[in-house]
């Protein structure tokens, strides 16, 4: 039995090779699908992506290509007039499941036309289909077919889609414009890159402002710690107790010379005791800090007192090589404030 067998319909020759599985339409290899679910599942990913305007183009794009050997075969071997060719060619795309074209209107001199398809292809597709995105293939096809026929750039619009249970069909307006394809593409191509990047500068500033919220924020809770890890008691008129907690680096030690100063100045006191009992220095710059805070305070008029000095901050305080012989300190803040009282 042979493997190979051909029929002509409408024109065009279609031959099955089944030893090798193959399919020839017009003599070009060729293959079927399904038009739903298999079309169907293989395109809609590509809309979901591009979105459906750009889906259109590209696709219409795609397929105005080649119309220049479509546009001579009707005129050429189809049919005496180009409007006959059209029709034969449509008759002739119709056997690969296109659909049956009509040709309403054709008007050369005024560069016009219109033509209805039924049953294309693209509708049956979308058949039951949650979103619809049209023709584009047919749409891509008569916009290169009709700028030859008509010696010009034009355009062809989707004016009116029939989609019910007992029709299927698009009618095409089809008329002169200087519109391209191409031309489209690529301004809608610019559109969304502007889109795109001026929803990444929004995305920036977003981020950016967000940042500095948090920055800020970062900071006041800084602010609010070092307050906390540090504050400023007064316990009798004259008399200041401030206690350290956790580590004295230099950026906290200079924090707590402007707070400790501004306090003497504003309440002006007479003693303050700097509480060491919870503090651990970091650094001899920490060091210095906290050495500077004492010989401000006196310049100010106020006498500082150490309490619960440990040995770490006793070593860190001795290893900058500025003596203390002048600043009494105490085991404990008790002993410290019955020292002021006794000198009162």
């Amino acid at each position: 039995m042979t493997s190979q067998h051909e029929i002509t319909l409408n024109q065009v020759p279609i031959r099955w090779d089944l030893d090798a599985g193959a399919l020839s339409f017009f003599g070009l290899p060729s293959v079927m699908f399904w038009v739903n679910p298999s079309l169907y599942r293989m395109l809609r990913p590509l809309v979901g992506v591009c979105g459906v305007e750009l889906y259109r183009l590209l696709v219409a794009y795609e397929s105005s290509k080649g119309t220049d050997e479509d546009y001579h075969a009707m005129v050429t071997q189809l049919g005496a007039s180009f409007g006959e060719g059209f029709l034969a060619w449509g008759a002739a795309v119709s056997t690969a499941g296109w659909g049956r074209f009509e040709l309403p209107e054709l008007d050369l001199e005024r560069r016009r036309a219109r033509v209805r398809v039924h049953n294309p292809w693209e509708l049956q597709m979308l058949r039951g289909a949650e979103e619809r995105w049209g023709c584009p293939f047919l749409q891509g096809k008569l916009i290169g077919v009709f700028s030859h026929a008509f010696g010009a750039r034009c355009w062809a619009e989707e004016d009116e889609i029939v989609m019910n249970d007992d029709a299927l069909s698009v009618e095409f307006r089809i008329y002169a414009d200087e519109r391209t394809i191409a031309e489209e593409l690529e301004r809608l191509r610019g559109e969304l890159k502007s889109e795109r990047e001026r929803a990444l500068q929004s995305r920036v500033e977003g981020a950016t402002e967000a940042l500095q919220e948090k920055l800020a924020l970062v900071e006041h809770q800084r602010g609010v710690i070092q307050s906390l890890s540090a504050p400023l008691i007064q316990v009798w008129e004259g008399v200041l107790v401030l206690p350290l907690v956790g580590e004295l680096d230099e950026l906290r030690a200079s924090a707590l010379t402007e707070r400790t100063l501004e306090a003497v100045s504003v309440r002006g006191a007479e003693f303050v005791i700097l509480d060491l009992t919870g503090a651990t220095i970091v650094g001899s710059s920490a060091a210095n800090a906290l050495l500077r805070t004492i010989a401000a305070a006196r310049l100010l008029g106020a006498r500082c007192l150490l309490s619960g000095v440990s040995s770490s901050v006793a070593q860190a305080l001795v290893e900058v090589g500025t003596a203390l012989t002048d600043v009494p300190s105490f085991a404990t803040v008790q002993a410290a404030l019955e020292q002021i009282l006794g000198r009162r």
